[in-house]
């Protein structure tokens, strides 16, 4: 028996119409950006936020826009919200969901021997565990609409070093890892699970960082294409991963980085 791909042969290869989407984090940086992209795309986006005020002034941005977007306060580091926030998405899509993007992330830098056991539980559920547990808690809404697609979003932390993130790299590392084996054991469902893995994009996440001018010529340096990512050049990779143009792309990390992840030893001043 062999399967048929009808979906790459669709004539809406290049859309999202009519599909559901859930978005973690998407009042800010690149989770906004992805929420604008797919609903752009034709998805009705469910999004969440920690922060209520912020989810209110961005829904009404949102629809003022034209927009239809949906949103619920949560923070997806605790499993209680967690459980809350799908029973949500359930009722709000009709038990079935086409996509679910795991956006929310959070960093500490420090030296590995300076991490308090605190911190360490805290970068670990809110970046690992909540998408362990949201993908759990997703299944059978993803292998309900039988067109499911989880995209997670990563970092090139995940495969190489950089200086003080640690613990940080280690969780994006475990998410690359869940994906290729989710992507294994889901195909049979119809779920295809991908990642994209930044480098620096311009996000209030790291402007702190990134302020030391001296570092942002490091970051530079070591990046081919000679600047910061914008939010978009992300939010457009998690879109492609979405549509049905890449219904054969499955257990992929995407890097994001302008070249950053393969440079090697290419210094930019000779």
């Amino acid at each position: 028996m062999v399967r048929c791909a009808s979906i790459a042969t669709s004539p809406n290869r290049w859309s999202l119409q009519g599909m559901s989407a859930l978005v973690t984090g998407g009042t800010r940086g690149i989770g906004r950006a992805v929420v604008e992209e797919l609903v752009g795309l034709g998805a009705k986006v469910h999004t969440c936020s920690r922060n209520s005020t912020e989810l209110e002034k961005c829904l009404r941005d949102l629809n003022h826009s034209g927009f239809r977007v949906s949103g619920s306060v949560s923070d997806v580091s605790d499993r209680a919200q967690r459980e809350s926030l799908m029973e949500t998405v359930s009722s709000l899509f009709n038990g079935k969901l086409n996509i679910m993007v795991n956006n929310v992330g959070t960093n500490i830098r420090k030296p590995m021997v300076d991490f308090t056991s605190e911190e360490f539980s805290s970068l670990v559920s809110t970046n690992f565990e909540s998408v362990f547990h949201l993908c759990q808690l997703a299944y059978p809404m993803l292998r309900a609409s039988e067109d499911g697609c989880v995209v997670s979003v990563s970092s090139v932390s995940g495969f190489v070093s950089l200086k003080n993130m640690s613990v940080q790299s280690a969780t994006k590392g475990a998410i690359n890892q869940l994906t290729r084996n989710l992507a294994c054991e889901w195909a049979k469902d119809n779920i295809r699970v991908n990642a994209v893995a930044p480098w620096y994009i311009k996000t209030s996440m790291v402007e702190q960082v990134l302020s030391n001018k001296e570092y942002l010529e490091e970051v530079y340096s070591v990046t081919p294409l000679g600047r910061l990512g914008e939010p978009k050049e992300v939010s457009s990779a998690v879109a492609f991963l979405c549509l049905p143009a890449s219904s054969y792309i499955t257990g992929q990390i995407l890097c994001v980085d302008g070249g950053m992840s393969i440079n090697g030893f290419s210094p930019r001043h000779d």
